[in-house]
């Protein structure tokens, strides 16, 4: 697997700590504490941008509260499906489940806002598990003095998680490259209910031997050392 990891200057140290890859395996780099970001650059259909393009109807933002199944059963309501491309109400479904199963969360709060160029700031707030996407654009983030700060940008539709032993005070933005772009927050947070949700959470999910193998059933418990290459 071809990790790509971003390291801030010690001598200024205003940036986070990132590793990125394409493969869905760098989500165990979730474990590692000496990491703040960690970004998955999945490889989604081309048919997703172009939907995208010409979709030109009017969206609203909304915002669920709840548990997993209340959220799945929010996003699974008719009348919202008829409002979203069916790729993005799906994918968003497939999402907050991942979330759930990373976290070991079974509360989350989810938000998805419609983008106009040229995009907007990432609303950020202290959970177990951070999420982020931006449908038709990309999550970017500034690194180093305020006067000479570079703009690092993931791919499009990369998922971005930040787990609650984060370090950064990054500031997001969600990026559109298309008219019709969305910005996708997730908020896992953990509670004394969730380990006994566990195997069911991850039945709902693509976290399974399917992806990881078996040892993806086990609990990730965060590592202060060593990498993976």
């Amino acid at each position: 697997m071809l990790v790509i990891e971003s390291w801030p200057d010690p001598a200024v140290a205003l940036a986070p700590r990132v590793r990125a890859a394409s493969d869905p395996t760098i989500l165990l780099d979730l474990t590692m504490t000496a990491i703040d970001v960690v970004v998955w650059g999945r490889n989604v259909p081309p048919a997703w941008q172009e939907e995208l393009s010409v979709n030109t109807a009017p969206y609203e933002r909304f915002t669920l509260e709840g548990t997993l199944d209340q959220i799945t059963a929010a996003l699974r309501d008719a009348k919202r499906r008829r409002q979203f491309p069916v790729f993005l109400m799906d994918d968003v479904e497939h999402t907050v489940a991942l979330a759930a199963a990373l976290a070991f969360s079974n509360r989350l709060v989810v938000s998805l806002e419609p983008l106009a160029p040229p995009g907007a700031p990432v609303l950020r707030n202290t959970a177990a598990l951070e999420v982020y996407c931006c449908y038709g654009g990309t999550v970017s983030w500034d690194s180093g003095l305020p006067k000479d700060a570079e703009s690092t940008t993931t791919s499009v539709c990369a998922l971005v998680f930040i787990p609650s032993f984060s370090e950064a005070e990054a500031t997001l933005r969600f990026a559109p490259a298309v008219e019709n772009a969305f910005g996708l927050t997730i908020l896992a947070y953990r509670d004394i209910q969730a380990a006994a949700e566990l195997p069911r959470i991850f039945s709902k999910t693509s976290l399974s031997g399917k992806i990881f193998g078996e040892e993806a059933m086990m609990p990730l418990t965060p590592v202060r050392s060593g990498y993976r290459t």
